[in-house]
């Protein structure tokens, strides 16, 4: 008797199980909008969640199955259903003239405000018009006008990698992400607060900056993986929330933001910027670190992955490196190589970067308000309401034989004025390494001026050779949010003849 009553028990919950996990895979069939049968537990993308690619893989290739048939297919994290536009032009028109349908991004629920204090201050986090203050707030930090006038900054940190290459052994093998975040985080230290890490005497070790950073961004990944287990569960997030940021950095960096406001000898800095809109928006000290972390994050390892991905590319490109150091020693006014809106030969060579590896390769935006979006294939239409999810694959339009010939090609001279420019492909919506419309990142040019001087610095000193490991085939890690390639970047740096 007690045996069935468990066998039924448990036949009973199986069931439960079962209708819950896939309760909602009727969801974009009901709506006519086709898509890859979701499979239980793991969705549309299951060898993502066994760890075996990164998510921008599986979803290129359903990219390429349905491009050619629809503008947009109805996909599934997990149990949850998400819409992923596969038209560049339809992905453009939500990015921008439809924004106000699209306003959030769905990163705004990975936070929790149980236990996150400065993450919640960050535009790519906020929502509604908490997030119109604080991408005001942060574009004074990161304005045309203030990344000019750090400039000689940059220059600064660029001529001490330079130094410190040239103290090692000239055999060395070089882990160029690490040099690289050297570099950013130097630039960072000093740009935001006005500080001098020296953060390439710290041989075998990190600055303290440089480690709370670091500590920051492992524990994000672990957040991110967090949200990916959870996916089935998400109730889970709710009673037992994971922070993004750790809270020992949390504390570090309020307290930097604190003892600014308590230093009455700065006088430069993003820092004073901080502390004269203190003045006019009463900023508490968790929204001053909120800001500096933002900027910290996005010019520390946003920035470091494109510099090692440039780097890596023109190893591997002799040909490519050969003309860009020809280029750069010729000019003639070598101040155009800082104007990120001249089309020089410098600007190609870090666009072909972008597109071969944009750093946040899908932009994920929650609908917030009712909107009906059009099948341009068929004339079929899907109505989405608050709440709704979608999908844009930067990488899929970057990586596609349609737009681009030979894609996987590092060929900067695609971008030559001649053949229509970065703008041409910026046009076919199919260029968004940076996004688009009001909530592109805001550090772009920060990002591009300390990309530009970094690789100008080390292509008119150096060559740049692989090594015995380094790798060609583009190999994407599976285990990180900010694409960027599978294991170090091992090259050898040379002294140029």
């Amino acid at each position: 008797m007690w045996l069935l009553i468990i066998l039924v028990l448990l036949t009973c919950t199986c069931l439960i199980a079962y209708l819950y996990l896939t309760w909602n895979f009727h969801f974009w069939t009901s709506r006519d909008v086709p898509g890859p049968i979701p499979s239980i537990l793991k969705g549309s993308f299951p060898r993502t969640l066994n760890g075996d690619c990164n998510l921008v893989e599986e979803m290129h290739q359903i990219y390429l199955q349905y491009k050619d048939k629809q503008s947009y297919v109805g996909v599934f994290s997990a149990r949850s259903p998400k819409l992923f536009i596969l038209d560049p032009k339809l992905a453009s028109s939500i990015l921008k003239s439809k924004f106000n349908s699209f306003r959030d991004n769905e990163s705004s629920l990975w936070t929790s405000s149980e236990v996150e204090k400065l993450r919640l201050c960050s535009p790519f986090v906020s929502v509604g018009n908490v997030w119109k203050e604080r991408r005001t707030e942060l574009g004074q930090l990161v304005s045309t006008k203030t990344v000019q006038s750090h400039i000689d900054i940059i220059k600064d940190c660029a001529g001490k990698m330079t130094e410190y290459i040239n103290s090692q052994d000239p055999n060395t093998v070089w882990d160029i992400k690490d040099i690289a975040n050297r570099f950013t985080c130097g630039v960072m230290t000093k740009y935001i607060w006005g500080m001098d890490e020296n953060t390439f005497q710290h041989e075998g070790n990190y600055s303290p900056t440089h480690r709370m950073a670091t500590n920051m961004l492992n524990q994000a990944m672990r957040c991110v993986k967090y949200y990916g287990r959870t996916a089935c569960f998400p109730f889970l997030r709710k009673v037992c929330p994971v922070r993004f940021f750790p809270a020992p950095t949390e504390e570090y960096f309020i307290g930097l933001a604190r003892e600014a406001l308590q230093d009455n000898e700065l006088k430069s800095s993003v820092l004073s910027r901080l502390i004269q809109l203190n003045a006019k928006n009463d900023l508490t000290y968790i929204q001053m670190a909120g800001h500096t972390t933002t900027v910290l994050i996005d010019g520390f390892e946003t920035v470091a992955i494109v510099i090692a991905h440039c780097l890596l590319m023109l190893a591997e490109n002799q040909r490519v490196q050969n003309k860009l150091r020809t280029y750069l020693i010729e000019c003639e006014e070598p101040e155009t190589c800082y104007d990120i809106t001249t089309n020089t030969y410098l600007n190609q060579c870090i666009q072909e970067t972008l597109r071969l590896f944009p750093p946040l390769a899908t932009l994920f935006k929650i609908c917030t308000e009712p909107i009906t979006i059009e099948n341009h294939m068929n004339g079929s239409k899907v109505e989405l309401k608050p709440g709704d999810v979608i999908y844009i694959s930067s990488y899929s339009f970057h990586h596609d034989p349609e737009f681009y010939d030979e894609p996987e090609k590092y060929w900067p001279e695609r971008f030559d004025e001649d053949l229509g420019g970065v703008q041409r492909y910026r046009d076919m919506g199919v260029f968004l390494p940076f996004g688009e419309g009001p909530r592109m990142c805001p550090g772009m040019k920060l990002a591009l001026m300390e990309i530009k001087i970094a690789i100008m610095e080390l292509i008119r000193n150096f060559e740049l050779v692989p090594s015995y490991n380094t790798r060609y085939d583009k190999k994407i890690d599976s285990d990180s949010f900010l694409l960027r390639v599978h294991g170090d970047i091992h090259l050898h740096i040379k002294p140029v003849a």
